[in-house]
């Protein structure tokens, strides 16, 4: 059974694959414990780059020393079902992983997304910074207090992202995305560990590659900004958004490198 509660659609995978009905959802019951995640993008009614997506779930799992077995397969079984049943076209679906001392637990539901706009693409969108550290970066993570408030601070400051900055004044990733700079004709971006491997991020790093982009992973200091050339975020949502503004530096949006890994990436949506 499938729940419509507004845009949140929730349905419980038992281990026999029976959906469940669990009453009303509200993801706070994912806050106790420790909940792994994806987000994945649903285009033309398909899921977009699912064998990534699963890779790094596996990675996250094993990370934690979960015995748990992650397949594409059963990712992609369990996700389809969704798609078809609510006749998802467009949008972001998550799949959570909750573990609160009773046994893993499955989470599938379409969550509400925030894509681009036009204009945001061509001229480019306004992030500001926060110290803050995502301890085990490469694990993909609920983090309530730390979503909380930068989605506040989205909402108060009208920013599109929040750059976390750690203790040693590195600009590392977005709270929801990955972040490049480029400097001296270089595209810069913060290594592993330091951040979560992005899946967007990872085509990016692959594309830059065939391209003949060069590529520097290192972590970039926030005083580094202010030299940069351009910017720009990458995620599920955003797919590769440039940006124009970090706190109080304004950026160039239309630096011709930026521009051709925007377009490219851009290309396998259309």
């Amino acid at each position: 059974m499938i729940l419509d509660f507004g845009r949140m659609i929730y349905m419980k995978i038992l281990k026999d694959g029976e959906l469940v009905d669990r009453g009303t959802f509200s993801e706070k019951v994912l806050h106790e414990g420790t909940s792994l995640y994806e987000v994945v993008r649903v285009f033309r009614g398909r899921v977009a780059f699912l064998e990534d997506h699963a890779e790094r779930l596996r990675r996250s799992v094993g990370k934690c020393g979960w015995t748990v077995e992650v397949t594409t397969e059963g990712i992609r079984e369990k996700l389809e079902r969704l798609i078809r049943a609510e006749g998802i076209a467009e949008g972001n679906i998550k799949l959570a992983l909750h573990d609160a001392g009773r046994g893993v637990e499955e989470y599938v539901y379409q969550i509400p997304h925030d894509y681009p706009r036009e204009e945001e693409y061509r001229e480019g969108v306004r992030a500001m910074t926060l110290e803050a550290v995502r301890e085990r970066a490469e694990v993909k993570y609920m983090l309530p207090g730390l979503r909380e408030l930068t989605d506040r601070l989205i909402r108060e400051r009208g920013v599109k992202e929040v750059l976390l900055v750690d203790r040693e004044g590195y600009i590392t990733e977005g709270s929801r995305s990955n972040v490049f700079f480029l400097l001296e004709g270089k595209l810069h971006t913060a290594p592993l560990p330091h951040v979560l491997p992005g899946t967007t991020r990872g085509r990016v790093l692959e594309m830059c590659k065939e391209m003949g982009i060069e590529v520097v992973e290192r972590r970039v200091a926030r005083e580094e900004v202010a030299g940069a050339t351009g910017a720009f975020l990458t995620g599920t949502s955003p797919l590769v958004l440039p940006l124009r503004q970090i706190d109080e530096t304004a950026l160039e949006v239309d630096d011709p490198l930026s521009r051709r890994v925007a377009e490219r990436y851009l290309s396998l949506f259309k």
